[in-house]
Parts: structure tokens; sequence; C-alpha cells
């Protein structure tokens, strides 16, 4: 009985043993990996394994300048390059490639800087974690908060062109604010205000049934996206129309709004 004894201990410890090599060797293989890695891409400024997930690893770039953007990585160097020019103030920029390991798929990479932020996951377009939008692009914002509810309908004038007047409805006297920034061209009044805004690249927006103006809102003026420009007419309900007209052509705000998303 006692050899018997000893032996099943003996098997006991052994077993013990095995388990905490098995698992001292599972736990340090993510920083092997992490280490092998970095051996093999030196250009690599920071290298971590994902928080949640070990088959992941992060690699880091910095960028303190546009001297600094050397190399011809197809993956994130191409708009990072387009960052530099287009918006230099940005730097300096940080790089996060994620990626599964040992195969190397790319799982997603993120562009920062000092105001933007941009990011693009496996095989899909780039987008401003900030608004979600298309990056680059425009993205246009609701001109009503809240309770604003789209509707298109359409209008022929005496020259048989059709007109898309987005109509947009909430509670009465609530603000109106300009879809995107821009210089107000005009403003007119009939019984009520419109506000005509040129926007940039051959596209301008015109806001129709505004009660009143904004302190923002003058002939010439600057307003950013989501300024006020103006309020509803004090109703229960109230509605305003916008029409967006891009290259010389009106566009539904259906098309225009969800091709920035």
């Amino acid at each position: 009985m006692p050899k018997l004894r000893a032996l099943l201990l003996t098997l006991f410890l052994v077993g013990l043993a095995v388990f905490a090599i098995v698992l001292f060797i599972k736990k340090s293989k993510p920083e092997l990996d992490a280490q092998s890695y970095a051996e093999q891409h030196p250009e690599c400024n920071e290298i971590k394994i994902h928080a949640k997930k070990e088959a992941l690893m992060e690699c880091f770039f910095h960028f303190e300048s546009a001297k600094d953007l050397r190399g011809s990585d197809t993956l994130y160097m191409p708009m990072t390059r387009f960052i530099s020019e287009r918006l230099p103030d940005e730097f300096p920029l940080r790089v996060k490639h994620v990626f599964s390991w040992p195969n190397e798929v790319t799982q997603s990479i993120r562009i920062s800087g000092k105001t933007i932020d941009v990011f693009r996951e496996e095989n899909a377009v780039w987008r401003d974690n900030n608004t979600g939008c298309k990056f680059p692009g425009i993205c246009p914002v609701m001109p009503l908060k809240g309770s604003a509810i789209p509707q298109k309908f359409a209008k022929e004038d005496y020259h048989a062109e059709r007109i898309f007047r987005n109509k947009f409805s909430a509670i009465g006297e609530a603000p109106v604010n300009a879809i995107l920034s821009g210089k107000i061209l005009k403003i007119e009044q009939d019984s009520l205000f419109s506000v005509t805004i040129y926007h940039g690249e051959n596209l301008q927006s015109k806001t129709s049934g505004l009660s009143f103006l904004s302190d923002y809102a003058y002939t010439g003026g600057i307003v950013s996206q989501d300024q006020t420009i103006g309020f509803l007419p004090p109703k229960d309900t109230a509605f305003i129309f916008v029409e967006i007209t891009r290259n010389g052509k009106y566009e539904p705000w259906e098309k225009f709004y969800s091709e920035s998303r």
C-alpha cells in the first residue's frame, strides 16, 4: 500500500509539473511572438499583443513630420501621405496596425493626429472615427435635431425641371442649423426667410421656411457645420425645406446623406 501511494503521488506531481510547463509555454508564447515580429519588422516603433485577443498583434508607427514618411507600404502610407499634404497641422501622426498572427492578415488600421482620427477595417473604406463618415469627403448633418423626419417630394417648375425640396419637420421654434460649413450667398424673405449657403466643390444648399434668423445668418457670413442659422415658425409642428444642388443638379436628401456614410 505505501508503495502504491508513493507511485500515485509521484504520478500526480509529474502531471502537475507537466501542466505547469504547458501553461508557462502557452502564456509566454504571445510575448515570444511579439518579440519575433519585432525582430522581423524593426520599422514598428512599438508592438503590443491585443488586450482581448492573443491571436492579434498591434504595431504602432510614429511620424513627427512629412520627412518621416518613407517606405512604400500600401496599407497605411497612401492615406498618411494624403493627410500630411492636405492637413499638415495634424502632425505628429500615429498609425496603429492591428493584424492576426502568424498569418499577418490586417484587421484594422487607424491614423490619428492632433484632431483627426480615421480608420479602416479589413477590405473596407476609410472612415472618420468621430463622425462615421467616409474619409475623405463631406459629412452633412441633419438640419434639425431630435424629432426631425426627412420627407421628399418633387415639384416641376415652368421650365420642366424637377426640383427636389427635402422636407424636415419638428416642434415649432426649433433651431435650424447649416448642414455643412460654408459661406452665405444670399438671404431672401417672403413671408418666411430662406438662406443659401455655398459649401465649396460646386455644392450649395438653400434652407427655406425660417421664421426668423440667428445672429450668424447674414449675407457674406461664414457658418460652421451645426451652427444655428434660424428657427422654425412658432407652431405645434413646423417644417422647413432644404434644396441641395451639386454641379447644377438637384439631389434628394436620402442620396446626398447616405453616400457619405
